[in-house]
Protein backbone atom coordinates (compact mmCIF):
# COMPACT_ATOMS: atom_id res chain seq x y z
CA UNK A 1 0.00 0.00 0.00
CA UNK A 2 2.73 2.63 1.12
CA UNK A 3 5.02 2.34 -2.12
CA UNK A 4 1.70 3.47 -4.67
CA UNK A 5 0.66 5.91 -2.15
CA UNK A 6 2.21 9.15 -3.34
CA UNK A 7 2.62 11.18 -0.10
CA UNK A 8 3.32 14.95 0.55
CA UNK A 9 3.79 17.19 2.97
CA UNK A 10 3.50 21.03 2.71
CA UNK A 11 6.24 23.10 4.52
CA UNK A 12 4.81 25.93 7.51
CA UNK A 13 5.35 27.41 10.37
CA UNK A 14 3.85 24.52 12.13
CA UNK A 15 6.94 22.06 12.96
CA UNK A 16 6.00 18.81 13.93
CA UNK A 17 8.57 16.78 16.43
CA UNK A 18 9.43 13.58 15.49
CA UNK A 19 7.76 11.96 17.90
CA UNK A 20 4.56 14.00 17.73
CA UNK A 21 2.18 12.99 21.41
CA UNK A 22 -0.89 11.90 19.08
CA UNK A 23 -1.26 10.56 15.11
CA UNK A 24 -4.37 11.25 13.71
CA UNK A 25 -5.51 8.72 11.28
CA UNK A 26 -8.26 10.26 8.55
CA UNK A 27 -9.40 8.00 5.94
CA UNK A 28 -10.88 9.87 2.67
CA UNK A 29 -13.43 8.55 0.66
CA UNK A 30 -16.00 10.26 -0.80
CA UNK A 31 -16.49 13.27 1.37
CA UNK A 32 -15.53 16.20 -0.99
CA UNK A 33 -17.99 18.18 0.82
CA UNK A 34 -17.12 17.80 4.18
CA UNK A 35 -13.08 17.13 4.73
CA UNK A 36 -11.78 20.37 4.70
CA UNK A 37 -14.02 21.20 7.53
CA UNK A 38 -12.62 17.91 9.28
CA UNK A 39 -9.18 18.89 8.42
CA UNK A 40 -9.64 22.57 9.90
CA UNK A 41 -11.41 20.99 13.30
CA UNK A 42 -8.09 18.91 13.55
CA UNK A 43 -5.74 21.45 12.82
CA UNK A 44 -7.52 23.66 15.31
CA UNK A 45 -6.65 21.54 18.05
CA UNK A 46 -5.82 23.17 21.59
CA UNK A 47 -3.62 20.68 21.96
CA UNK A 48 -1.43 20.93 18.95
CA UNK A 49 1.67 18.36 19.58
CA UNK A 50 0.04 15.76 16.81
CA UNK A 51 0.51 14.43 13.23
CA UNK A 52 -2.61 14.25 10.98
CA UNK A 53 -2.11 11.64 8.61
CA UNK A 54 -4.71 12.13 6.01
CA UNK A 55 -5.33 8.37 3.85
CA UNK A 56 -7.12 9.04 0.43
CA UNK A 57 -8.58 5.78 -0.62
CA UNK A 58 -8.94 6.52 -4.33
CA UNK A 59 -11.65 8.81 -3.72
CA UNK A 60 -13.72 9.12 -6.86
CA UNK A 61 -14.75 12.72 -6.14
CA UNK A 62 -12.44 16.11 -6.27
CA UNK A 63 -11.51 15.20 -2.42
CA UNK A 64 -7.65 15.39 -3.62
CA UNK A 65 -8.04 18.22 -5.39
CA UNK A 66 -9.51 20.18 -2.70
CA UNK A 67 -7.28 18.69 0.32
CA UNK A 68 -4.16 19.91 -1.95
CA UNK A 69 -5.43 23.07 -2.86
CA UNK A 70 -5.85 23.53 1.06
CA UNK A 71 -2.89 22.71 2.00
CA UNK A 72 -1.24 24.87 -0.65
CA UNK A 73 -2.57 27.93 1.12
CA UNK A 74 -2.55 26.55 4.52
CA UNK A 75 0.61 24.71 4.89
CA UNK A 76 1.37 22.94 8.15
CA UNK A 77 3.80 20.15 8.34
CA UNK A 78 2.26 18.18 10.63
CA UNK A 79 -0.25 16.97 7.65
CA UNK A 80 0.72 14.31 5.77
CA UNK A 81 -1.19 13.14 3.02
CA UNK A 82 -0.85 9.67 1.35
CA UNK A 83 -2.97 9.45 -2.27
CA UNK A 84 -3.68 6.05 -2.87
CA UNK A 85 -4.84 6.10 -6.48
CA UNK A 86 -6.67 2.81 -5.77
CA UNK A 87 -9.72 1.91 -3.71
CA UNK A 88 -8.97 -0.66 -0.93
CA UNK A 89 -11.59 0.45 1.83
CA UNK A 90 -11.55 2.03 5.64
CA UNK A 91 -9.12 -1.14 7.25
CA UNK A 92 -6.53 -0.65 4.38
CA UNK A 93 -6.16 2.92 5.36
CA UNK A 94 -6.56 2.91 8.96
CA UNK A 95 -3.76 0.21 8.45
CA UNK A 96 -1.52 2.33 6.52
CA UNK A 97 -1.85 5.18 8.92
CA UNK A 98 -0.74 2.75 11.86
CA UNK A 99 2.29 1.48 9.49
CA UNK A 100 3.33 5.65 8.63
CA UNK A 101 2.59 6.89 12.18
CA UNK A 102 5.04 8.35 14.73
CA UNK A 103 2.91 9.34 17.92
CA UNK A 104 2.50 7.51 20.93
CA UNK A 105 -1.16 8.15 20.95
CA UNK A 106 -3.50 7.09 18.11
CA UNK A 107 -6.88 7.95 16.87
CA UNK A 108 -9.15 7.65 13.60
CA UNK A 109 -11.44 10.89 13.25
CA UNK A 110 -13.92 10.31 9.83
CA UNK A 111 -13.55 12.66 7.41
CA UNK A 112 -17.17 13.53 7.56
CA UNK A 113 -17.17 14.25 11.56
CA UNK A 114 -15.48 16.88 13.36
CA UNK A 115 -13.43 17.30 16.36
CA UNK A 116 -14.52 19.81 18.68
CA UNK A 117 -11.16 21.88 19.72
CA UNK A 118 -10.54 20.27 23.08
CA UNK A 119 -10.63 16.56 21.87
CA UNK A 120 -7.16 15.89 22.54
CA UNK A 121 -6.64 18.05 25.96
CA UNK A 122 -9.09 16.28 27.49
CA UNK A 123 -8.52 12.78 26.61
CA UNK A 124 -4.89 13.13 27.30
CA UNK A 125 -5.74 14.65 30.81
CA UNK A 126 -8.10 12.10 31.89
CA UNK A 127 -5.40 9.59 30.61
CA UNK A 128 -2.55 11.19 32.48
CA UNK A 129 -5.38 11.22 35.59
CA UNK A 130 -5.95 7.34 35.23
CA UNK A 131 -2.92 6.00 33.41
CA UNK A 132 -5.33 4.94 31.25
CA UNK A 133 -4.35 3.45 28.11
CA UNK A 134 -7.29 3.81 26.21
CA UNK A 135 -9.94 6.99 27.19
CA UNK A 136 -13.55 6.77 25.19
CA UNK A 137 -15.63 10.37 25.29
CA UNK A 138 -19.08 10.99 24.81
CA UNK A 139 -20.29 12.58 20.93
CA UNK A 140 -22.72 14.40 19.72
CA UNK A 141 -25.08 12.89 16.67
CA UNK A 142 -25.74 15.98 14.25
CA UNK A 143 -28.69 15.60 12.44
CA UNK A 144 -29.65 16.11 8.99
CA UNK A 145 -32.04 19.86 10.47
CA UNK A 146 -28.52 20.20 12.33
CA UNK A 147 -30.01 19.07 15.79
CA UNK A 148 -27.92 17.32 17.99
CA UNK A 149 -27.95 14.29 20.58
CA UNK A 150 -25.75 13.82 22.76
CA UNK A 151 -24.70 10.10 23.33
CA UNK A 152 -22.03 8.12 25.86
CA UNK A 153 -21.72 4.30 25.19
CA UNK A 154 -20.73 3.48 28.42
CA UNK A 155 -20.51 4.29 32.50
CA UNK A 156 -18.03 6.93 33.46
CA UNK A 157 -15.03 5.48 35.26
CA UNK A 158 -12.28 3.11 34.62
CA UNK A 159 -11.83 -0.57 33.69
CA UNK A 160 -9.45 -3.12 33.39
CA UNK A 161 -8.49 -4.14 30.01
CA UNK A 162 -10.40 -7.50 30.16
CA UNK A 163 -13.48 -5.87 31.90
CA UNK A 164 -13.39 -3.51 28.83
CA UNK A 165 -13.48 -6.40 26.20
CA UNK A 166 -16.49 -7.91 27.83
CA UNK A 167 -17.85 -4.66 27.91
CA UNK A 168 -17.34 -3.98 24.43
CA UNK A 169 -19.02 -7.55 23.13
CA UNK A 170 -21.89 -7.02 25.27
CA UNK A 171 -22.24 -3.65 23.90
CA UNK A 172 -21.86 -1.73 27.14
CA UNK A 173 -19.16 0.32 25.72
CA UNK A 174 -18.75 2.15 22.70
CA UNK A 175 -17.19 0.04 19.34
CA UNK A 176 -16.10 2.93 17.45
CA UNK A 177 -12.48 4.24 16.31
CA UNK A 178 -13.05 7.73 16.19
CA UNK A 179 -14.11 8.94 19.70
CA UNK A 180 -10.80 7.48 21.58
CA UNK A 181 -7.70 7.73 22.06
CA UNK A 182 -5.52 4.58 22.22
CA UNK A 183 -1.74 3.92 22.98
CA UNK A 184 0.00 3.00 19.64
CA UNK A 185 2.25 0.09 21.43
CA UNK A 186 -1.37 -1.55 21.90
CA UNK A 187 -1.69 -2.14 18.17
CA UNK A 188 2.33 -3.89 17.74
CA UNK A 189 0.58 -6.83 16.03
CA UNK A 190 -2.91 -5.89 15.35
CA UNK A 191 -4.58 -4.32 12.10
CA UNK A 192 -7.82 -3.90 11.47
CA UNK A 193 -9.23 -6.97 9.28
CA UNK A 194 -10.74 -7.28 6.61
CA UNK A 195 -14.55 -7.68 7.70
CA UNK A 196 -17.45 -6.04 5.78
CA UNK A 197 -18.58 -4.59 9.56
CA UNK A 198 -17.23 -4.05 12.97
CA UNK A 199 -13.80 -3.85 12.04
CA UNK A 200 -13.68 -1.41 14.46
CA UNK A 201 -14.79 -3.46 16.68
CA UNK A 202 -12.56 -6.16 16.33
CA UNK A 203 -9.31 -4.04 16.30
CA UNK A 204 -10.68 -2.78 19.88
CA UNK A 205 -11.20 -6.17 20.87
CA UNK A 206 -7.85 -6.99 20.35
CA UNK A 207 -6.01 -3.59 22.34
CA UNK A 208 -8.36 -4.18 25.01
CA UNK A 209 -7.40 -7.63 25.78
CA UNK A 210 -3.88 -5.88 25.61
CA UNK A 211 -4.60 -2.98 27.39
CA UNK A 212 -3.92 -2.60 31.72
CA UNK A 213 -7.03 0.31 32.38
CA UNK A 214 -9.62 1.31 29.65
CA UNK A 215 -11.02 5.20 31.17
CA UNK A 216 -14.75 6.29 29.70
CA UNK A 217 -15.38 10.49 30.57
CA UNK A 218 -19.11 11.74 29.33
CA UNK A 219 -17.92 14.83 28.20
CA UNK A 220 -18.87 14.91 24.28
CA UNK A 221 -15.99 16.13 22.48
CA UNK A 222 -16.79 14.67 19.10
CA UNK A 223 -19.47 15.53 16.25
CA UNK A 224 -21.24 12.24 14.53
CA UNK A 225 -22.77 13.41 11.45
CA UNK A 226 -25.75 11.27 11.22
CA UNK A 227 -26.73 9.96 7.89
CA UNK A 228 -28.81 7.31 5.97
CA UNK A 229 -25.81 5.71 4.20
CA UNK A 230 -23.64 6.06 7.38
CA UNK A 231 -25.53 4.05 9.41
CA UNK A 232 -25.62 0.14 9.63
CA UNK A 233 -28.62 -0.51 8.36
CA UNK A 234 -28.41 1.70 4.96
CA UNK A 235 -27.71 -2.06 3.52
CA UNK A 236 -27.58 -5.89 3.86
CA UNK A 237 -24.20 -7.31 5.25
CA UNK A 238 -23.93 -11.05 3.82
CA UNK A 239 -24.57 -13.40 6.68
CA UNK A 240 -21.22 -14.99 6.19
CA UNK A 241 -19.51 -11.47 7.02
CA UNK A 242 -21.18 -12.44 10.33
CA UNK A 243 -20.09 -15.45 10.66
CA UNK A 244 -16.27 -14.13 10.31
CA UNK A 245 -17.00 -11.12 12.14
CA UNK A 246 -18.07 -14.04 15.18
CA UNK A 247 -15.01 -15.99 14.55
CA UNK A 248 -12.57 -13.04 14.97
CA UNK A 249 -14.27 -12.42 18.08
CA UNK A 250 -14.19 -15.86 19.58
CA UNK A 251 -10.20 -16.50 18.40
CA UNK A 252 -8.98 -13.09 19.89
CA UNK A 253 -10.79 -14.55 23.27
CA UNK A 254 -8.76 -17.71 22.61
CA UNK A 255 -5.49 -16.52 22.19
CA UNK A 256 -5.82 -14.99 25.81
CA UNK A 257 -6.61 -16.07 29.19
CA UNK A 258 -10.39 -14.97 29.00
CA UNK A 259 -11.95 -17.40 26.48
CA UNK A 260 -12.58 -19.71 29.38
CA UNK A 261 -14.05 -17.56 31.99
CA UNK A 262 -17.61 -18.01 31.96
CA UNK A 263 -17.38 -13.94 31.75
CA UNK A 264 -16.47 -14.40 28.46
CA UNK A 265 -18.46 -17.20 27.47
CA UNK A 266 -21.52 -15.45 28.45
CA UNK A 267 -19.95 -12.46 26.73
CA UNK A 268 -19.63 -14.08 23.42
CA UNK A 269 -23.10 -15.33 23.58
CA UNK A 270 -24.49 -11.89 24.43
CA UNK A 271 -22.23 -10.74 21.08
CA UNK A 272 -23.85 -13.40 18.84
CA UNK A 273 -27.20 -12.87 19.45
CA UNK A 274 -26.18 -8.80 19.24
CA UNK A 275 -24.72 -9.32 15.54
CA UNK A 276 -26.92 -11.40 14.01
CA UNK A 277 -29.88 -8.75 15.24
CA UNK A 278 -28.52 -6.11 13.67
CA UNK A 279 -28.02 -7.97 10.42
CA UNK A 280 -31.74 -8.69 10.68
CA UNK A 281 -32.18 -5.23 11.24
CA UNK A 282 -30.96 -4.75 7.83
CA UNK A 283 -32.89 -7.32 6.09
CA UNK A 284 -36.26 -5.86 7.70
CA UNK A 285 -35.39 -2.03 6.93
CA UNK A 286 -33.37 -2.39 3.40
CA UNK A 287 -35.68 -5.48 1.59
CA UNK A 288 -34.88 -7.19 -1.63
CA UNK A 289 -34.51 -10.15 -2.82
CA UNK A 290 -31.80 -11.39 -0.61
CA UNK A 291 -34.11 -10.25 2.75
CA UNK A 292 -35.60 -13.12 3.30
CA UNK A 293 -32.64 -15.72 3.15
CA UNK A 294 -30.65 -13.26 5.40
CA UNK A 295 -33.38 -13.02 7.97
CA UNK A 296 -34.07 -16.62 8.09
CA UNK A 297 -30.22 -17.42 8.76
CA UNK A 298 -29.93 -14.65 11.57
CA UNK A 299 -33.24 -16.30 13.09
CA UNK A 300 -31.12 -19.52 13.21
CA UNK A 301 -28.34 -17.87 14.29
CA UNK A 302 -28.83 -17.94 17.77
CA UNK A 303 -31.10 -20.15 20.42
CA UNK A 304 -33.76 -19.32 22.70
CA UNK A 305 -31.51 -20.28 25.08
CA UNK A 306 -29.14 -17.26 23.80
CA UNK A 307 -32.00 -15.10 24.22
CA UNK A 308 -32.41 -15.76 27.53
CA UNK A 309 -28.72 -15.66 28.23
CA UNK A 310 -29.24 -11.88 27.03
CA UNK A 311 -32.30 -11.15 28.33
CA UNK A 312 -30.59 -11.79 32.40
CA UNK A 313 -27.72 -9.62 31.45
CA UNK A 314 -28.93 -7.08 28.49
CA UNK A 315 -32.59 -7.46 28.94
CA UNK A 316 -33.08 -4.87 25.91
CA UNK A 317 -30.81 -7.12 23.20
CA UNK A 318 -32.81 -10.20 25.02
CA UNK A 319 -36.27 -9.04 24.39
CA UNK A 320 -35.05 -7.85 20.59
CA UNK A 321 -33.96 -11.59 20.25
CA UNK A 322 -37.06 -13.37 21.39
CA UNK A 323 -39.22 -10.71 19.31
CA UNK A 324 -37.56 -11.60 16.56
CA UNK A 325 -37.94 -15.15 16.96
CA UNK A 326 -41.36 -14.98 17.36
CA UNK A 327 -42.34 -12.03 15.03
CA UNK A 328 -40.27 -10.45 12.51
CA UNK A 329 -43.10 -8.11 11.40
CA UNK A 330 -43.38 -6.26 15.00
CA UNK A 331 -40.02 -6.47 15.75
CA UNK A 332 -39.88 -4.73 12.34
CA UNK A 333 -42.37 -2.09 13.48
CA UNK A 334 -40.56 -1.33 16.62
CA UNK A 335 -37.19 -1.12 15.25
CA UNK A 336 -38.62 1.40 12.51
CA UNK A 337 -39.79 3.30 14.99
CA UNK A 338 -36.77 3.51 16.96
CA UNK A 339 -34.66 4.66 14.05
CA UNK A 340 -37.30 7.89 13.54
CA UNK A 341 -36.77 8.45 17.18
CA UNK A 342 -33.41 8.45 17.40
CA UNK A 343 -31.82 9.21 14.23
CA UNK A 344 -34.66 11.36 13.16
CA UNK A 345 -34.43 9.51 9.56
Amino acid sequence: VRSSAASYVFKSQHPMSATPRTSIIMPVYNTASTVIAAIKSVLAQTDPNFELLVMIDGSPDHSAQLIAEYLQQNPDERVRVFDNPKNQGLSAMRNQGLDEARGEWVTFPDSDDYLYPTFLERLHHHAERTGAQVVNCAHNMVATDGSTTQRLKGTPGTLTGQEAAFALLKDELSPYAWDKIIRRELFEGVRYPQIERAEDECALLDCYLRAQSVTVIDEPLYAYAVSASSLTWSRITPLNETRRLLEYFEKSLQRTSTYHLPAGQEALTIARVIAYLNNAQQALIVGGESAPAVLAGCRAGFSFGDTLLALRRRPVFGAAGLLLKVSPALYRRLYGAYIKRVYNL
